[in-house]
């Protein structure tokens, strides 16, 4: 996935230097330097490494908010982590592997002699160990989304993830029985997403798969990936980083076993009026009147229980019409559901 210029500068005295074919060289290098191309200069020759390794990335015209667990458990809105923007994404194309030492695409990682751990505790704990790490994991492409599957493979269950013989990030659920096997739940679609998540997404020529951070909000995902904008890799790819995912694409998921939720105990409801104060969100609303939180479509039906006094209509309604919002601060809304 690399190729290579070989430019040869003209030896002998300096008085018989070309100095237009030194000047349209530089010209050349300044070029390729300002587009991301690796550069060795020798005495005669000028090897130029154009890196094909990069994800094509289209980015939203629009940000949209993102999202993460804080330290409480709770979902909060983010826009950066660590000091690095969250950007909005609408897709990811660079999902490629093949082992340095096989050749092959297939799954053989334990029979390497070596792997890359590390610490799967809980998806944070994972985030919080790789993010901003170039993670090749004996790929001849660099730091790539399959990378970084593959490490959390052998970190997790102690075995090799598996691109079904494609090479590429979308293939991974061509043989979803062998890259689950007892350890992960496999999901299709990209309905129930939940942190811990992997989720393996068609569009481009090789797909994308990553780590979900939080549930799925308005269309998009948090996601912790490699090769999704990160910095540069000198092996190729870029490093680990998050990015707020489209979910479009999303063929489908799996879920590791030790990140199943239990269900939350339905709760009588222990709000039917309540008086909206500045800053109050519908999750918190639901945290203080259930005693948990839910997102999706349960969060949405939730919302179009609350009919404000004022306007006469749901907070759902006030989200999906124009309005931007659905709660107004000094604002009585009033409980419909059951």
């Amino acid at each position: 996935m690399s190729s290579k210029v070989n430019i040869i500068l003209p030896k002998g005295k300096r008085k018989s230097i070309n100095v237009k074919l030194y000047a349209l060289s530089l010209l050349l290098i300044t070029i390729l330097l300002l587009t991301g191309v690796t550069i060795k200069l020798s005495s005669t020759t000028l090897e130029v490494t154009i890196n094909k390794t990069q994800a094509k990335i289209t980015y939203s015209p629009e940000e949209q908010p993102s999202y993460m667990y804080d330290d409480q458990g709770e979902i909060v809105e983010v826009t950066e982590y660590n000091g690095m923007e969250i950007p909005t994404v609408d897709e990811v194309d660079g999902g490629l592997f093949e082992d340095i030492d096989s050749g092959v695409s297939e799954y053989n990682y334990e029979d390497l002699g070596w792997a890359e751990s590390y610490n799967v505790s809980t998806p944070e704990a994972f985030r919080d160990d790789t993010f901003n790490k170039c993670i090749i994991a004996n790929n001849k492409y660099g730091a790539q989304c399959v990378s970084l599957a593959r490490v959390f493979w052998w970190s997790y269950a102690n075995r090799d993830v598996s691109t079904c013989g494609t090479g590429m990030a979308k293939g991974m659920m061509n043989c979803y029985e062998t890259n689950a096997g007892d350890d992960f739940l496999v999901f299709w679609g990209s309905n129930g997403i939940q942190d811990g998540d992997w989720l393996v997404s068609d569009g481009g020529n090789y797909g994308h798969v990553g780590m979900a951070l939080a549930p799925v909000i308005n269309g998009y995902v948090t996601l912790l990936g490699e090769n999704q904008g990160g910095r540069a890799c000198k092996e190729g790819g870029s490093a680990t980083n998050i990015i707020n995912y489209n979910v479009k694409n999303v063929i489908g998921y799996y879920r590791p076993k030790a990140y199943i939720k239990p269900e939350p105990t339905p709760l009588v409801p222990t709000c039917t009026v309540k008086t909206v104060s500045f800053g109050d969100t519908m999750s918190s609303i639901m945290k203080e009147c259930l005693g948990y939180v839910k997102w999706g479509n349960f969060m949405n039906s939730y919302a179009n229980d609350w009919i404000s006094r004022t306007t006469g209509k749901s907070v759902f309604y006030g989200w999906t019409h124009g309005t931007g919002y659905g709660l107004l601060a000094d604002d009585e809304i009033e409980y419909s559901g059951k």
